[in-house]
């Protein structure tokens, strides 16, 4: 993310490492890393990924940071907050052309005691998935546990993890609300 929406959310999200993309230097604590470019911020989620065995990362943000991650991203969680017109500093207007992606899943969600406002999420799918291409040695001996995970995470049971994760995400959105 980075590091005005980092200080928008006022603390660091919980149960993850939470990557900061900042040419301004973010003090790194256990699960906050600062980035200070988009190749360091990569090679962070990377590491960290495999380290502590996840199939995906997440990049959170507006269209600032979604247009420096656009050519690695495949998946996108995108949240249209129904508020009518604002007064802000950013804006995420980008269009998916439909060659490119397609809508997997949507569904809207009225205001409630809890949201001010009523908002849609919709899961947005890359029709030819992009990968980026690591050298292996790249992560080799800067931690066990990357070495302990990796057989595991690189096997053909990894395809099926991320499929896992994938239906995981769609049940939880299906039953989010009600």
């Amino acid at each position: 993310m980075g590091r005005k929406t980092f200080e928008s959310l006022g603390r660091p999200l919980p149960n993850r490492v939470n990557i900061v993309l900042s040419r301004d230097n973010v003090t790194d604590t256990a699960n906050v890393k600062w980035a200070r470019d988009p190749e360091t911020a990569l090679l962070l989620a990377d590491f960290y990924s495999i380290s502590m065995d996840k199939k995906q990362f997440f990049v959170i943000g507006g269209e600032r940071i979604y247009s420096v991650f656009d050519r690695y991203i495949n998946k996108i969680f995108l949240t249209d907050v129904f508020s009518g017109p604002i007064n802000g500093d950013a804006k995420f207007d980008y269009d998916f052309p439909s060659d490119e992606w397609y809508y997997r899943y949507e569904k809207e969600f009225p205001k409630s005691q809890v949201d001010d406002f009523a908002f849609r999420i919709s899961y947005i799918v890359r029709r030819r998935e992009v990968h980026r291409e690591r050298l292996m040695t790249e992560f080799m001996h800067r931690d066990t546990e990357f070495e302990l995970n990796w057989s595991k995470f690189a096997d053909e049971n990894g395809a099926n993890a991320e499929k896992t994760v994938e239906l995981n995400q769609l049940n939880f959105l299906e039953h989010l609300g009600g």
